[in-house]
Parts: structure tokens; sequence; C-alpha cells
């Protein structure tokens, strides 16, 4: 959305983006917690490697949230619209894609596979 919003309205848009963030920042950090606990008390049929590559997919992306995405808004809070900022948080964004499509098809497989092996 962001190649969309002119540099005259961008950083009031720019703003109230960042103010949604926080609906998008605690789920991922639920979601980490979550996949911790899942390889605590880890019910028999879930296997153990997908618990745990769960957890680390959702570490990825946490840490790669603040290694490289927020440095990246940050830089358009000071500097306003870029083009250049705009285009590599896009391409930063695909990649977060791919990691939470990765690990929903672990999780929708493993959901199957016990789902499945119950009837």
């Amino acid at each position: 959305m962001f190649a969309l919003v002119g540099p005259q309205e961008f950083p009031a848009y720019h703003t109230r983006h960042n103010r949604g963030l926080l609906f998008v920042i605690v789920p991922s950090i639920l979601a980490f917690v979550s996949a911790v606990a899942l390889i605590i008390v880890r019910p028999s049929p879930v296997p153990l490697w997908s618990s745990i590559t769960v957890a680390v997919l959702d570490l990825v992306i946490i840490a790669y949230t603040v290694a490289r995405e927020a440095p990246l808004h940050a830089r358009l809070d000071r500097g306003g619209y870029s083009s250049a900022v705009i285009n590599d948080l896009v391409h930063g964004n695909w990649v977060r894609t791919l990691l939470w499509t990765a690990n929903a098809l672990i999780l929708l497989g493993v959901t199957a596979h016990i789902f499945f092996a119950t009837f």
C-alpha cells in the first residue's frame, strides 16, 4: 500500500500505519510463545521436529522484523517518502510471507496428520 501513497500524503499515512503495528506484533509474539509452549507440553501425536521448526520459524520472523524491517520503518519516519526504502520493505515482507506460509503448512500438515490418524 505504501507505493500507492504519494510523497505529500505519506507522513500522515505512515503515522497511521505505525499505530496499527501493535496488531501485527502482538500476534507474532503470541505465536512464538505458543510454539514454545507446544514444545514443552507437546501431545504425543505431534512430532517434536514440527514443534521445534515452528518455534524457530516464528523466532526468525520476529528477529528479521526487528533487525531489518523496523529500521526501514524508522528511516521512513525520519526521512519521509522514499521509493527505495519502500521497495526494500516490500521485498523484506515477501521473506516474512514465505516464512509464515511455511509455518502454516507445517501446522496444517501436523493437524491433518493428527485428525486423520484418529479416524
